[in-house]
């Protein structure tokens, strides 16, 4: 008999959690389940690249705000208001039907950005799973009285690295005995293809990368200083950073730093691409200098192509790096410490040889798919907390 699978969300645009989603219906057979993807609330973004269409054509979708417009924003802001100041989730009665007299297998409630809300109490499955994909004991968004209080509707918590679960064990003992790992998906064969191809445009080497939409936990700012640094230093790079754009205040503002550190020659944005990894092939470097990350997509891509990986210590990348092995790890999130690693890397010819030749075959895909199998093999008494009558 399938597995009847339902994964609920906030949007289903291109960035590293929604990825990972879309890799595992990718890789899941239409003979083992029957999956329903619910997207809560997708509004129109500039420069911002939907999922939706990529999805395999056997996933059943229900875009709940699909066909408002403009009045989808106004709709976003409202809610956002309402769990701000009430602490409730609004949802739209159109995603209230699409589940109403439907019974799952296992609902996933994927975020910790979403609140728990909506599953919990309009839905029915045997098992409830929220799904975190950041460092929740770090990420400033975090409302942790949103996301637990929903703690007796869940069987567990999962999590895309052991270090993110470790860390938040300690900061939230309520995730104890209730925690597991489910580790990112990477197409890998579509990765190493599309890395194959050719990038159009020439580019100064050696090339710095970095990719991931522009979010205040990338922080661009400090990667400008990096590069500020290593041009006061004489180290001649150039650096290129792919993703989104469509936070206009953070993209205005990184503009402006440019401009004043005048490396409008060496430091490029280039918004949101269709493929990435060519550029992750032809790159000395891919840069992940964020100030957390639980796991990240972009550093295990990186590794599949064979590019090494420069990263600032998160969670994620001390997990996914060995200094010097397989990557960089560079030993603060300071400014200088970043520019010293990358001028020893960019010195050391023998290093980034090794680095790749480290890289050679490496795959995940196994481990993430076994993972995932084994939540349903878990056994548990079942509360009936788990399965309200839609409100």
């Amino acid at each position: 008999m399938k597995k009847k699978l339902l994964f609920v969300v906030t949007q289903f645009y291109k960035g590293g959690a929604e990825v990972a989603l879309k890799n595992l219906f990718d890789v899941l057979s239409p003979e083992e389940n029957e999956i329903d993807l619910l997207v809560l609330d997708q509004i129109p973004m500039k420069d911002a690249r939907s999922l939706l269409p990529l999805l395999p054509s056997w996933v059943r979708v229900c875009d709940a705000a699909d066909g408002e417009g403009c009045i989808a924003i106004g709709k976003k802001l409202c809610y956002k208001l309402v769990q701000k100041v009430a602490l409730r989730q609004m949802s739209r009665q159109r995603a209230r039907a699409f589940v109403q007299e439907k019974e799952y297998d296992a609902a996933f409630s994927y975020g910790e950005w979403l609140s728990p809300e909506f599953v919990a109490k309009n839905v029915r499955a045997k098992k409830k799973f929220i799904w975190i994909h950041a460092d929740i004991d770090k990420a400033r968004y975090v409302n942790e009285k949103i996301l637990f209080s929903f703690d007796r509707y869940y069987n567990n918590y999962i999590f895309v690295s052991k270090r993110s679960k470790e860390e938040a064990e300690k900061k939230y003992p309520i995730l104890r005995g209730k925690s597991v790992i489910v580790h990112n998906l990477c197409a890998e064969e579509e990765i190493r293809f599309k890395a194959g191809r050719t990038v159009n445009r020439q580019y100064k080497k050696p090339v710095l990368l970095s990719v991931g939409n522009l979010r205040e936990e990338k922080n661009y700012p400090r990667q400008l200083a990096v590069m500020r640094l290593l041009k006061r230093r004489g180290i001649s790079v150039t650096w290129l950073c792919i993703g989104s754009t469509a936070n206009l205040f953070l993209y205005r503002k990184l503009i402006r730093l440019v401009k004043s550190y005048g490396l409008e020659k060496e430091f490029n944005f280039l918004g949101a691409k269709e493929n990435p990894y060519c550029y992750m092939a032809m790159a000395d470097a891919v840069m992940v200098l964020s100030d957390y990350e639980s796991w990240s997509m972009v550093i295990t891509e990186a590794k599949i192509i064979g590019t090494p990986v420069i990263a600032t210590p998160t969670s994620g990348a001390m997990e996914q790096i060995e200094d010097k092995v397989n990557g960089r790890i560079v030993p603060s999130f300071r400014a200088e410490q970043i520019a010293d690693v990358v001028q020893e890397y960019l010195s050391d010819c023998k290093m980034q040889m090794k680095i790749r030749e480290n890289l050679e075959g490496f795959c995940l895909k196994q481990r993430a798919q076994k993972e995932f199998q084994a939540l349903f093999s878990q056994k548990g008494e079942e509360k009936s907390e788990k399965n309200p009558v839609s409100v």
